[in-house]
């Protein structure tokens, strides 16, 4: 653990090292390397203050409680964030064919869930591997104030285990986490069908070979999502409407990592 010049104090969890900040409202910072060039655009007066965020957030879709925002203009630039409440610790709302088939199923600690992308990012740069894009994770945030028992739906059993994996992350129940990831450009999948006219059983097929070819590419780096579906796909169109491909593969971003797992060659760890 190091003190930095700037003020941060420069820690290492499960891998990954952060520049972690005080904030001016008592809370936490920690800036990945993606988010140290954006320190004070991603400081929470500038995103996070209530007549801001209330008023600029945009509800995603998903079951989760996650935003668009604009940060505030610094030094004349905005950055567009996806800022996600971490539901670490609740139970996991998966159909029950697939919860019967993953009853260890959890979601991610917002520090296991950047390890993760991190990880994945770098098996895609090998060429020997299929290149996934994601989102940039900029920083996970706490804030200081704390929640009530009632408030968080999270289970004792569910963050002890985590303690218990990664001892060096200090989870707190009463604790809000917050993501932040850049913001990507782009249709999901379901939407592009759309756009492109593809409907009927044509836009079930185009669908359905968008997700399983993200599903094998994930395997090939050995990582799997559980609920992976089109809507966490997202894909970009040529001016001529074809579909954006890079050495003749479909080019494409994941979005969703709350249940993305590492997967050995024996099964999931």
């Amino acid at each position: 653990m190091v003190i930095h010049s700037t003020g941060a104090e420069v820690i290492s969890l499960i891998g990954v090292d952060y520049f972690r900040f005080k904030t001016r409202d008592g809370g936490d910072l920690y800036l990945t390397r993606f988010g140290v060039p954006f320190r004070d655009h991603l400081a929470p007066e500038n995103w996070y203050a209530p007549d801001w965020f209330n008023e600029q957030r945009v509800r995603l879709v998903g079951t989760s409680a996650i935003y668009k925002v604009p940060t505030r203009h610094v030094c004349g630039t905005s950055l567009d964030l996806v800022v996600r409440f971490s539901r670490v610790g609740e139970e996991v709302p998966l159909d029950p064919l697939t919860l019967c088939q993953n009853v260890e199923a959890e979601f991610n600690s917002p520090f296991e869930e950047i390890a993760l992308v991190m990880e994945l990012r770098a098996a895609s740069v090998d060429a020997s591997h299929p290149r996934i894009f994601t989102k940039k994770p900029l920083a996970i945030y706490t804030p200081s104030e704390k929640l009530q028992d009632w408030q968080t739906g999270r289970k004792e059993s569910k963050m002890a285990a985590k303690k218990a994996r990664h001892p060096e992350v200090n989870l707190d129940m009463l604790q809000q986490y917050l993501l932040l990831y850049g913001w990507i450009e782009g249709l999901d999948a379901v939407q592009t069908a759309q756009a492109l006219g593809i409907t009927g059983e044509l836009a079930e097929r185009f669908l359905s070979e968008i997700t399983l070819g993200a599903i094998r590419d994930l395997e090939k780096n050995r990582f799997r999502m559980l609920d992976i579906k089109p809507q966490h796909i997202v894909l970009r169109t040529r001016p001529d409407g074809t579909l954006l491909r890079r050495n003749g593969n479909l080019s494409y971003a994941l979005l969703d990592y709350e249940l993305l797992q590492r997967v050995s060659q024996t099964g999931a760890s």
